[in-house]
């Protein structure tokens, strides 16, 4: 049988691309690294923030009476440098309060607080430090805990052990 010139030539003409995609050129592992610390280049640098106490005038102005536990680092004085509550938690850095926004699918705290909390430029954990005994006076309980403070690319700028204490409302 004859296959007619014309279908052959069209053949040749699909068959010649389709074949050029079929495997792709091997990168070079200098070139994968090259392309990876490059990657790592666009990254801004760790910049580690320094929280500062929320004192009584910043819980009024920003609304911060609600239930919720705060945290007051090891040898920090006796501010609490994060406030959680049941829909947000805030930080103070550079003067201004920073508002984050509750994880409710995080582990939750006393008095309506939970564990993580989201913003924009930063995120935070609050934990139990393990082994530690809750103590209560009043309505008020008290434990150890860690706070960390990760930036958006999830990398640690704050970090500190103390006492997380809760109280109702």
């Amino acid at each position: 049988m004859r296959v007619p010139l014309l279908s052959l030539s069209l053949a040749v003409a699909l068959a010649g691309p389709l074949g050029a995609c079929s495997k792709p050129p091997r990168q070079s592992d200098e070139a994968a690294i090259a392309q990876v610390e490059a990657a790592q280049k666009e990254r801004a640098p760790v910049r580690p923030i320094t929280p500062q106490p929320i004192l009584y005038p910043d819980i009024t102005k920003a609304k911060l009476l609600d239930a919720g536990c705060a945290f007051v680092a090891d040898g920090g004085g006796m501010g609490a440098v994060f406030m959680g509550q049941g829909d947000r938690g805030a930080i103070k850095l550079a003067d201004a309060i920073v508002i984050l926004a509750a994880d409710k699918g995080s582990a939750r705290l006393p008095q309506t607080a939970w564990s993580r909390y989201s913003g924009r430029d930063y995120a935070l954990t609050l934990t139990r430090i393990d082994g530690s005994d809750a103590k209560t006076q009043g309505t008020v309980e008290s434990f150890a805990g860690q706070l960390v403070i990760t930036d958006p690319d999830d990398r640690p700028v704050y970090s500190a052990h103390g006492t997380v204490q809760c109280r109702p409302g």
